[in-house]
């Protein structure tokens, strides 16, 4: 069964501390018992992590309860992220007869919004932050088969189950066929793909002037650019390399062996979120017999893959912090690989790696502030540092890819 509790704020309670923790206090009250996962619309990259809590929560004690309270910041919509938790968790609790309630509050500042979840987490004895989800599911993820996803309810309803998810994915591979078949035939038997995923989420950019969370795991339009090269010279088996979503030059996508899929999930407007986006990928490989690789910089959504029972090769640091090392390390599985490289292949990347090998505590995982870019742009000026991965992690990566494809 699903509750949705919507938390509204009066116009004098928005720019009132107290007053939003007094709200959220009360609406808390109404699912005091079994944990409380709270998390900002911001973190965008941690639902993955608490949606496999839910799964593995429901799997192990359907009779307690489990709650997520989403804290909206201005600038940070929650309308796919609302179904996507619908879609991930109400489904899985509905099989167990479990009680899921979703609670999101209007749209307050994020700083306002941060404030309160600090005081929640101190205050509300069964508070759970994103960091917890990651142990949480720890001995479910780490138990997954390799092309299953975590739930056989997810697979049920973009396989079949679901006549709406299995329509809108049989139109997206529809929408591509003709194309691709011009330019690659027809497939004979189980052909190597490889999906290869840009990242940008990291820098300010219109529409969203506070950036994403960890700006040194963007990618780069040349080091995408030598991934596709190195990775077709280093595994010739490989059929074709799709890529995805933006940050992939001119050059890149007139390579003879790269498809570019784009952003595939505008092509249906009934996929709606990331979460669901990604069950594409579950449809494809189930239904077309093909294997494929996913590889990207680090990111909750490569994670996400994970848990779909995707293939995922994802490139991490040697300089990643000891509470980043723990999250990834929980959920290296068959599914998930981390590739730990020297340096990353952005000049924003590596400046950052090098501050923060000056003072480790003084860089945050977001840009917030225009000081912060040029701060670290006079780093990569003064460093002479390039948007290019270095040979020896063009290799590791390659070795990692065809690793996963056995």
């Amino acid at each position: 069964m699903l509750t949705h509790i919507h938390i509204r704020f009066a116009l004098n309670q928005k720019d009132d501390n107290a007053a939003i923790l007094a709200e959220l206090k009360s609406a808390l009250k109404l699912v005091k018992n079994g944990p409380i996962f709270i998390i900002g619309s911001w973190q965008t990259g941690d639902f993955g992590h608490v949606y496999a809590a839910a799964v593995r929560h429901f799997s192990i004690d359907a009779v307690t309860p489990f709650s997520i309270l989403v804290l909206q910041a201005e600038g940070f919509g929650v309308g796919g992220l609302l179904k996507d938790i619908e879609f991930s968790v109400r489904s899985v609790s509905e099989r167990q007869n479990g009680t899921f309630t979703l609670l999101h509050t209007d749209a307050i500042s994020k700083n306002r919004a941060i404030a309160a979840m600090t005081e929640l987490m101190k205050t509300v004895e069964n508070a759970r932050e994103p960091f917890d989800a990651t142990f949480w599911a720890k001995t479910a993820v780490q138990s997954m088969t390799q092309g299953q996803p975590l739930t056989p309810v997810w697979a049920d309803l973009v396989r079949g189950g679901s006549s709406t998810h299995y329509d809108a994915y049989t139109a997206i591979c529809t929408s591509f066929m003709q194309e691709y078949i011009e330019r690659f035939g027809i497939s004979k038997g189980r052909e190597k793909f490889v999906c290869l995923w840009g990242r940008t989420s990291g820098m300010p950019k219109p529409g969203r002037l506070l950036g994403g969370a960890n700006p040194q795991y963007d990618s780069s339009e040349s080091g995408n650019q030598q991934l596709c090269l190195n990775l077709k010279f280093k595994i010739p088996s490989i059929k074709a390399i799709l890529i995805v979503g933006d940050g992939f030059n001119h050059e890149t996508r007139q390579l003879k062996h790269v498809f570019n899929l784009g952003e595939f999930w505008k092509r249906q407007s009934s996929i709606m979120g990331r979460f669901q986006e990604n069950g594409f990928f579950d449809y494809m490989t189930a239904f077309y017999d093909c294997d494929v690789v996913h590889l990207g910089m680090k990111s909750g959504g490569m994670d996400v893959l994970g848990i779909w029972g995707q293939k995922v090769v994802f490139i991490d640091s040697l300089r990643s912090p000891e509470v980043t090392k723990a999250r990834v390390g929980a959920w290296t599985t068959k599914n998930l690989l981390p590739v730990p490289i020297s340096e990353m292949p952005t000049s924003m990347g590596k400046a950052i790696e090098i501050a923060r090998a000056k003072n480790p505590k003084s860089f945050k995982t977001t840009f917030s502030r225009e000081k912060d870019v040029q701060a670290m742009e006079k780093i990569a000026h003064e460093e002479k540092l390039d948007d290019l991965f270095n040979n020896e992690d063009l290799g590791k990566i390659a070795s990692a890819v065809s690793q996963m494809f056995g």
